[in-house]
């Protein structure tokens, strides 16, 4: 499983040792000092009347083959057709809600089902404690954040047993951009025995705000980890199967940049440093503009023995052409071409005719790169255009997918709008420059762009 974006910096995992401290800050202790020697493990800790059993999540759940694979055949189904897609349970029906949470829910399953023989055993031993509680500790299932953690988990609870009275979740949650970085230490108590109370709440949570002040000063000081208890920030995740790209991305890091003003950066592992050919060009010559050539170059065997074979050679460059490279014929004059020669000192040959068209390409297409715009409402809108949109992905530039169409107002409502380009794995810049291919063969003056930035991770 690939993690994009992590700058480096690393924070401390957790240990059973952190929770030592903190439960006998906040008036606990070990529930049993003989642990080591029971034949049947009991919960961790005492706090009060309460019985808590520590699980931490060590394990990033998104990382396991047999989780991929089932992931993958649920998405498939609610975005087919699609070269990257985004691991948001937003997108599914609710049936497939409920089959993402059971698959994503696995190491829950197992934190539950031993919590459950452990809390009750330790109750059954000791009259005084009343209560019971399950304590989940996100230590690197980074595929879930807060929330979702706690609603999987007391979701867990009440639908396997009734051992547990109330369900405590924590954790650690380190956000970066390689410049500003953002620290979260949530604790949420969930009962679910409303007459059992967890009356050293207060108390544990006291005990955990002081842990964590502590922690990030030790960290503010420059005590980086190391090894296994190092910890990177929650960034994308991302596996492959059967060509297919599935993105679970970095949730959003809140406020914007006040270091970066154009939006924080996203990487770029496509290996496109610069734009890509975006076209196939052609000599489009009328029949009077062929002879002239023709006449120009009279042994050019690939001229053609007249116009219609020259129009065949048209025909056969269509067939080369993609949605990524479409053909697009551009016109040319032979009196033009000739000055064009005699300023770049140029041999007038069909090679050259081929370079001149080219050219001319490029001055058309740059113009319309240059004036292209962001699609507003408040705009006053051309009567035909090419329209680009781009939805980002993640921190990774190389997951961004585009779509182009081809758009008339002209016609009367609905208008129409011919898509060219879609579900095609290129980023905005790409994009861009592709329609502006696409509007110099459509003999159309303006690209307008839009961008969907909500799984941008920004």
């Amino acid at each position: 499983m690939a993690k994009v974006g992590d700058p480096g910096f690393r924070v401390r995992r957790f240990e059973e040792k952190d929770f030592d401290e903190i439960i006998a800050n906040s008036g606990g202790r070990r529930a049993h000092p003989d642990a080591a020697r029971r034949r049947n493990r009991g919960a961790d800790y005492i706090l009060g009347d309460a019985v808590i059993e520590l699980k931490l999540l060590d394990n990033e759940g998104f990382s396991k083959p047999e989780r991929q694979l089932k992931l993958a055949a649920l998405f498939r189904q609610s975005r087919p057709g699609r070269p990257v897609i985004v691991l948001d349970p937003a997108q599914l029906s609710a049936g497939q809600r409920r089959e993402y949470e059971r698959i994503v829910s696995g190491p829950i399953k197992g934190a539950v089902a031993s919590a459950r023989k452990q809390l009750a055993r330790s109750r059954a031993e000791n009259s005084a404690i009343t209560t019971t509680v399950l304590l989940i500790v996100n230590n690197g299932y980074t595929a879930l954040d807060h929330e979702e953690l706690l609603h999987l988990v007391t979701q867990r609870v009440r639908n396997d047993t009734t051992e547990i009275d109330g369900v405590l979740v924590a954790g650690c949650y380190f956000y970066s951009d390689g410049f500003d970085s953002f620290f979260i230490w949530p604790m949420h108590y969930e009962p679910l025995q409303l007459n059992r109370s967890f009356g050293q709440l207060a108390a544990l949570r006291d005990a955990w705000q002081d842990f964590s002040e502590r922690s990030m000063t030790e960290l503010m000081k420059g005590h980086v980890p190391a090894g296994d208890l190092a910890r990177s920030p929650v960034v994308d995740l991302s596996f492959d199967l059967d060509g297919i790209t599935f993105v679970r991305p970095a949730p959003p890091m809140g406020a914007p940049s006040s270091f970066y003003r154009n939006g924080r950066p996203r990487e770029n592992s496509s290996g496109i440093a610069a734009c890509p050919p975006v076209a196939i060009t052609f000599p489009e010559m009328s029949r009077s503009q062929w002879r002239a050539f023709k006449e120009l170059l009279p042994h050019e065997f690939g001229m053609g023995s007249d116009f219609d074979e020259w129009q065949r050679h048209l025909a056969e460059a269509h067939k080369c052409s993609t949605s990524l490279k479409p053909l697009v014929p551009v016109s040319v004059n032979c009196v033009e071409f000739q000055r064009w020669c005699s300023d770049k000192a140029r041999e007038m040959t069909l090679r050259a005719v081929r370079e001149y068209a080219n050219d001319q390409f490029n001055q058309l297409v740059h113009r319309r790169i240059d004036d292209a715009r962001e699609l507003s409402d408040s705009a006053i809108m051309p009567s035909r255009y090419v329209l680009v949109q781009t939805e980002e992905i993640g921190q990774d530039r190389a997951n961004d997918i585009s779509h182009i169409s081809i758009v008339n107002l002209a016609i009367a409502p609905p208008h129409d709008a011919r898509e060219v380009v879609r579900n095609e794995r290129i980023f905005h810049e790409h994009a861009v420059a592709l329609a502006s291919a696409y509007a110099v063969a459509e003999g159309i003056e303006c690209v307008l762009w839009q961008k969907d930035g909500r799984y941008a991770g920004r």
